[in-house]
């Protein structure tokens, strides 16, 4: 029997619930209950997905995890036929509420036509970028009429995309060419059934607003969002970018198998996992009034996401179809695997890496078995990051005449991690030195990893339960790995570069000098907190502004105590192979111990 409720929510205070995470690779869930009248994570449990198996229904894995659930609280959960208890009975069975997020569908296919190469379709691919959306192709109405005929006539009406995007022209610019553009459209999906037609999003010159939606608005699902390109100067993706996360919601997420029994049970909408976690990141940056806000990154099987919050203030990438099990072709295609190799320690040929990715690709639950294969592992999060930040800093931190290369990231005061890649490393000091390699922080920043997979969960149950969310979060929410310290500016190595002094509460100072070029951690138990002064050389600055300037701040204790990376902003590896992984080597001891070698 398929899992469902025996009963609906009584009047009740909601008291214990049930969240659950659905991704394409594994299933999450977690118990919240009351516990000494505050709310608490009591457990969590994981099955692999059923998408991709005969099967195919969300709920079947659902009901798995559910199960496993109930095996490591030591509460039933679930009835005789394998639907869901609610609410919480008097023995304790059930629960009062069921949530659910999702990230399970893969991206939406998306074809892009626009007036020209430039400008407004260049905006469009950024907007994209920013959600879970996977680009295929780029039409220009600009070229030659032979080519919307032949090529892209015949690959829209044989293979039609999830969504077509069709931007174009400044506000006063041409009507004619999307009035044309808009008339191809009904031609092409005319005789096509209407649920295999794509959505269509104007997102172009105002002028042809009404013209378009005469065109296709009895044809089409179509959506009206501002201008990408108001004009040549202004860059406006802020309402297409929150229309693509709708339409991903309410298209691919609404067409997973099982989804109806899902919403069915659920006492809050079915988020998206990137709106759901968005919700957590901003409630945390206003919560903790972090000045300079919260960078959350989240690297799955099949996506990887970039989060940031400051203030109101919400930007956000998404790295659709890059990850480190369904995603792993798409990393391989934009990076190759001379980039891949680069951050191995160990020398391993093109065809071995090759080789064990596609095993890795073929079989996305497996976990790596030995050091080595997941340190290959952690070179692909490396990439898949690098990418996603790379469109995080085009869209939002973007100076005009810099190489992306060049980009840095501005100043956090957290960086908060997840995912199964990251969350289940046993190495603390290799998920630190993966996240300073890729998203290249800036300043003092705390380091915190969703250990129990919860984040984006509890994004959802405040939706119902808003003060279940924050006491979960603030009780058992982050597992602290410490405090980091990078700052920008590069030096020969093993020049002076930073001088700390750390004064533990409680204890004894102590005075430490780093020097450039090296990664380096220094104790402060978890829980404890300590002043921490920080002097740079005058060829480093620490995120204030100015090299050689100082500060002094209170810090927090975790896993690694305090990390201080003296390498630079940008990061640069050496070009020779073996002078690169010494480097490494040397780094992943400094951070790690001497359980960083392969086995």
């Amino acid at each position: 029997m398929f899992l469902g409720t025996r009963t609906q929510l009584s009047d009740r205070p909601i008291e214990s619930i049930i969240a659950a995470d659905l991704g394409s690779t594994l299933i999450h869930v977690c118990l919240i209950d009351v516990v000494e009248g505050t709310y608490r994570f009591v457990a969590h449990a994981e099955a692999p997905s059923t998408l991709s198996e005969a099967e195919n229904d969300v709920t079947i894995g659902l009901r798995r995890a559910i199960q496993r659930l109930e095996q490591v609280a030591l509460r039933q959960l679930l009835d005789q036929d394998g639907e869901l208890i609610t609410p919480e009975q008097e023995s304790g069975a059930g629960v009062d509420a069921f949530v659910a997020t999702s990230n399970a569908a893969p991206p939406l296919g998306c074809v892009i036509i626009g007036l020209t190469d430039e400008l407004s379709t260049e905006s469009a691919q950024y907007a994209c970028s920013a959600a879970n959306v996977t680009v295929r192709e780029t039409i220009s109405l600009g070229a030659r009429i032979r080519r919307w005929d032949e090529h892209a006539f015949t690959a829209l009406y044989e293979n039609p995309p999830d969504l077509i995007l069709l931007v174009g022209g400044v506000d006063t610019g041409p009507v004619a060419l999307l009035e044309n553009a808009g008339r191809v459209l009904n031609l092409i999906y005319g005789d096509v059934e209407a649920e295999r037609r794509p959505v269509v999003i104007f997102a172009g010159n105002q002028e042809a607003r009404k013209p378009v939606l005469a065109i296709l608005q009895s044809s089409f699902d179509l959506r009206v969002v501002d201008n990408v390109r108001p004009n040549v100067h202004v860059e406006s993706l802020g309402e297409l970018q929150r229309e693509l996360a709708q339409v991903y919601e309410r298209v691919k997420l609404a067409r997973l198998p099982g989804y109806r029994r899902l919403r069915h049970m659920c006492g809050a909408p079915i988020l998206s996992t990137a709106s759901a976690l968005a919700n957590t990141l901003r409630f945390v940056a206003r919560s903790d009034e972090l000045a300079q806000g919260v960078l959350g990154v989240d690297v799955g099987g099949a996506s990887t996401y970039i989060g940031a919050a400051r203030g109101a203030l919400y930007q956000w990438a998404i790295g659709a179809g890059l990850g480190t099990g369904l995603g792993l072709d798409r990393v391989l295609e934009l990076s190759g695997v001379a980039s891949i190799l680069r951050w191995l320690p160990v020398p391993l040929s093109e065809e071995e890496v090759t080789s064990r990715l596609e095993n890795a690709r073929l079989r996305p639950y497996s976990i790596p078995q030995t050091m080595e294969e997941l340190l290959l592992t952690h070179a692909v999060i490396r990439q898949s990051l690098l990418f996603t930040m790379r469109s995080m800093r085009r869209q939002y931190w973007y100076r005009p005449g810099a190489r992306p290369e060049e980009e840095t990231t501005p100043p956090f005061d957290l960086l908060a991690v997840r995912g199964g890649p990251l969350a289940n490393t046993p190495q603390d000091g290799l998920t630190a030195l993966t996240l300073l390699d890729s998203l290249q922080p800036v300043g003092l920043a705390r380091l915190v990893v969703d250990w129990a997979s919860i984040w984006p969960q509890l994004g959802a149950v405040a939706l119902m339960a808003p003060a279940a969310a924050a006491q979960v979060l603030a009780q058992d929410g982050f597992r602290e790995l410490g405090t980091l310290v990078a700052p920008l500016g590069e030096a020969r190595d093993g020049e002076r570069a930073l001088h700390l002094t750390i004064i533990p509460d409680g204890g004894s100072p102590s005075d430490v000098d780093v020097p450039a070029g090296t990664v380096r951690r220094f104790p402060l138990a978890p829980g404890q907190e300590a002043t921490l002064e920080v002097r740079p050389s005058r060829a480093f600055d620490i995120g204030l502004g100015r090299k050689g300037l100082g500060g002094k701040a209170r810090v927090r204790g975790g896993g690694l105590g305090i990390v201080a990376d003296t390498r630079g902003r940008p990061l640069s590896l050496p070009q020779d192979a073996e002078r690169r992984r010494a480097k490494i080597q040397e780094w992943l001891k400094n951070l790690v111990g001497n359980n960083s070698q392969p086995a």
